[in-house]
């Protein structure tokens, strides 16, 4: 298959399987590279953030951005190094993360010469996406599918001379998330685990929980290391948004764990679900972090029934 027609076959399945995952912000289309740190560096405007390592074996891609920007995000990459694309890995399987599945996967080593590229998922991304529907449709094209599904808690390789943790964050953001830690360069992938411009953002249709997210978080904050002051150390990559360090994941656990805490005490006190969003309980970050894509309000009705199981919404 010709990339030419990786682009139709993806282009075919847009109005469908591409379909915009509840929260993810608009895609904006310009494309920005900003090194990180080490070997590691940015690609943001592609939709969901990209992270790219790059060295002598290679390069390594941490998802692949909305549909239809696939040249463009190429070109970024080209733009980082010209060597061969040898993994790609996708952090869920929203689809502003693999929506340049199918355009990369055909490529050999991303390019012209070599092996066609390793995608990389955790296996719930590859069950998930291959599943067919009850009229026999996938939701995916099988040239965006992972050709390598890892099912440990977590999956470990060297490349370029540095050690890549690729960690599962059960039942988070859906059953499938993978943040992906860059050793030497210090530097955390999060995927939608961690954004800077949304609330939490919790698929339930996909097997997401606010728990889960809430595990995600201290799981990364176990692994990153703030520098003098609480400044630089590790940088971490969002899912959406700007580069952070380790005070911002700091601040928005928190601001996690407070919501949870209230929505615990609402519901413990048999507050319906209209009765628990009048009460306000993100009230305090609506303003920063409340989209129109993902609303405070929409929040909690994804997430009271985790607290309020047996009353259901009412």
């Amino acid at each position: 298959m010709n990339g030419a027609r990786a682009v139709l076959l993806v282009l075919l399945w847009s109005s469908a399987a591409w379909a915009q995952t509840p929260g993810e912000p608009p895609v904006e289309g310009a494309i920005e590279v900003v090194k990180v740190q080490g070997n590691v560096w940015m690609i943001a405007g592609a939709g969901s953030n990209i992270a790219v390592q790059a060295g002598e074996q290679g390069v390594v891609v941490v998802d692949t951005g909305a549909v239809g920007l696939s040249e463009r995000v190429l070109a970024a990459i080209r733009g980082i190094s010209t060597r061969p694309i040898r993994y790609v890995i996708n952090t869920s399987m929203a689809a502003q993360h693999v929506g340049g599945n199918a355009a990369i996967s055909v490529l050999p080593g991303g390019s012209t010469a070599g092996a066609t590229p390793s995608l990389l998922a955790q296996e719930n991304v590859l069950a998930r996406m291959s599943r067919p529907d009850p009229a026999g449709i996938t939701p995916f094209p099988a040239a965006a599918w992972p050709t390598d599904g890892y099912y440990a808690p977590r999956r470990g390789f060297i490349f370029n001379g540095e050690a890549i943790d690729v960690i599962h964050a059960p039942g988070a953001h859906s059953d499938g998330d993978s943040f992906v830690y860059f050793r030497g360069s210090n530097v955390l992938v999060t995927g939608d685990l961690f954004t800077t411009t949304s609330l939490p953002l919790v698929n339930r249709a996909l097997g997401g929980t606010y728990p889960g997210i809430l595990a995600a978080l201290n799981a990364m904050l176990d692994l990153s290391v703030s520098d003098d002051l609480a400044e630089g150390g590790t940088y971490i990559i969002p899912g959406h948004g700007r580069i952070c360090d380790t005070a911002d994941l700091v601040e928005y656990r928190d601001m996690m764990q407070i919501v949870s805490d209230r929505v615990k005490k609402l519901s413990g006190e048999g507050r319906t679900l209209a009765q628990v969003r009048a009460a306000k309980p993100v009230l305090g970050w609506e303003g920063r972090y409340s989209r129109p894509e993902w609303t405070a309000d929409m929040l909690i009705e994804a997430i009271y029934p985790e607290f309020a199981p047996a009353r259901g919404q009412r």
